[in-house]
């Protein structure tokens, strides 16, 4: 295990996380880390590698905290480096971070002074899939401490309601509650076999669309069906779309086919944030290469690299479905386009499947922006992508211009904050950062030095804290609530990171005996609102000065000698 100094130090402003080494591979150790650096700045703030110390300073000390015997054994050139990127990038990073749709929301989380701790679990996830359990979800943090604390799985949390979570996971269940809001939908019904698809398959409008009901990202989705054996036959690609699938993710939907471009919008607490164009995907032809090679061309855009966390947009992959589109265009891989002639190679716009997007928000008309505040604030979502098809983003939804198609609480949101055209919007992290946490009100306070009187009693004689606040306090090993003790033996980094995620404390106050437990652990938090300094300690000058720094840095709120 590392040694972790947690949170603001007498050595750093943010946790540092050590690795004793016993080999001299470190430009192995240099190589990857700087890779990882390259990707976003919210995994590594800087670093120091010598022979025998690895130090890293990250906001994210769970994921370096995982790799110690990693890099124990590259040091040592006892594992191949390829086989440490690919635990490090594919294994840890990519089960505790997974995207965009998160990174930029712990980030503003950081800029804010928040803490960002791992809930539910502490290691990684794929030393437990070993063991034979299947779907554990290793992604959850909560977004800062105590009272009005939060859990987040990318831009989804704890403020979407269960129901709402229930109803966007089923297009049924979407569409019967989109009915009864007197929103406007395109026709639609729930078929089960081929025999009632033949039956009910006059009644409808051509085109139609044929869908699973459960999220799929895109897959078994089949479009512009206007014969009856066509539409047999998208029956059964949306019926086998995989296996293990849930009651509410097998059942098949057909609906009538609205036309014109594809619209995710993100709604923040009940107000439409952003609005975005979904494009499928497609290759411009240069007169010269292949649809293949143009394939292939894109897909080594940087962008589309999915080894990499912050990537953006996902790789076009060469598959029936393509192949298929092709051959209703009378072209093949092979076929070489002329200059500047645009070949779709997708029909659905799910980036996913390699689209690409572009910025609509400041053109999106008064009447969709009132539609989808409704929808959401009547699901009760704090978070909420709404898919909308429509001729004209700026005009009413009406039969003619389109309808909405579906919705989910947890939208991959980085389409929304990093289109490929027109304005980046990663500013809005911060916004929903902001409203997330609007009700946080739970003090962090550090206790440096031993008092005649017990600290939570001394402030509520002071009116620091209300007499009917709940009070959390870590000392060495032992942790209490209200001066009962919960548990003790704990791990210093260990129980800090159990409190920050009491969801039932007002106040947190760490303990420490003198700075030399503080050089040893850290002070805990990034940001603390009063650090409570004894007259003994306060005679280091070294440990003052940073202590002073701290404050002008707005690290510290305030510190008092008491």
């Amino acid at each position: 295990m590392p040694t972790i100094i947690q949170g603001l130090n007498l050595e750093s402003e943010i946790t540092l996380i050590k690795f004793k080494l016993e080999g001299n591979n470190t430009e192995d150790i240099a190589k990857l880390l700087d890779e990882v650096s390259s990707f976003h700045p919210i995994f590594i703030q800087k670093y120091s590698l010598t022979p025998t110390l690895l130090s890293i300073n990250s906001r994210l000390p769970f994921l370096w905290r995982e790799c110690d015997e990693i890099f124990k054994k590259l040091s040592k050139n006892e594992i191949d480096y390829k086989q440490v990127r690919d635990l490090l990038l594919n294994q840890i990073i990519a089960k505790r971070i997974k995207s965009m749709s998160t990174i930029p929301l712990l980030y503003s989380a950081h800029k804010k002074g928040l803490e960002t701790t791992p809930a539910v679990l502490e290691k990684i996830v794929f030393k437990t899939l070993q063991q034979g359990y299947r779907n554990v979800f290793n992604r959850y943090y909560v977004i800062g401490c105590g009272k009005g604390s939060q859990v987040t799985a990318s831009i989804s949390s704890s403020k979407d309601a269960y129901f709402a979570q229930n109803v966007q996971r089923d297009k049924w269940s979407t569409n019967v509650m989109i009915e009864r809001l007197g929103l406007p939908i395109p026709k639609w019904s729930i078929i089960a076999t081929e025999k009632e698809l033949e039956k009910i398959f006059p009644d409808y409008k051509k085109p139609i669309i044929i869908k699973p009901t459960g999220l799929t990202g895109g897959r078994g989705v089949s479009v512009g069906i206007n014969s009856l054996q066509e539409a047999k036959k998208a029956f059964r690609t949306a019926n086998n779309i995989g296996p293990n699938r849930a009651p509410w993710q097998v059942k098949v939907m057909i609906q009538e086919q609205v036309f014109g471009d594809d619209y995710r919008l993100l709604v923040i607490d009940g107000k439409l944030e952003i609005v975005t164009k979904r494009i499928p995907a497609f290759v411009e032809g240069d007169g010269k290469n292949t649809i293949e090679n143009l394939i292939n061309e894109i897909n080594k855009n940087p962008r589309r690299d999915i080894s990499n966390p912050s990537h953006i947009l996902k790789p076009i992959i060469i598959d029936t479905p393509l192949k298929e589109l092709l051959t209703q265009q009378g072209l093949t891989l092979d076929s070489i386009p002329k200059k500047g002639e645009i070949v779709p190679v997708r029909e659905v716009a799910s980036m996913s499947q390699g689209g690409i997007t572009e910025d609509c928000t400041d053109i999106v008309g008064k009447e969709i922006k009132t539609i989808v505040e409704t929808l959401a604030q009547s699901v009760h979502a704090f978070v909420l992508g709404v898919d909308i098809i429509c001729q004209d983003i700026s005009k009413p939804l009406t039969k003619e211009n389109g309808g909405i198609i579906e919705i989910n609480t947890m939208p991959e949101s980085y389409l929304n904050l990093f289109p490929v055209i027109g304005k980046q919007r990663e500013y809005v992290s911060d916004i929903y950062i902001d409203r997330l946490l609007a009700q946080n009100n739970c003090k962090q306070y550090v206790l440096v030095g031993q008092l005649k009187d017990d600290l939570p009693t001394l402030l509520r004689k002071k009116k620091i804290i209300n007499n009917t606040d709940t009070v959390g306090e870590i000392i060495e090993d032992r942790y209490y609530i209200d001066g009962i003790l919960i548990n003790k033996g704990l791990e210093r980094w260990r129980a800090t990171e159990g409190i920050k995620c009491n969801g039932s404390l007002d106040a947190i106050i760490l303990h420490f005996r003198d700075w030399n437990e503080v050089r040893e652990y850290g002070l805990g938090f990034d940001h603390i609102h009063t650090l409570f300094i004894s007259n003994e300690q306060s005679k280091d000058k070294k440990c003052m000065k940073i202590v002073r720094k701290y404050k002008r840095e707005k690290y510290i709120d305030k510190f008092k000698i008491i």
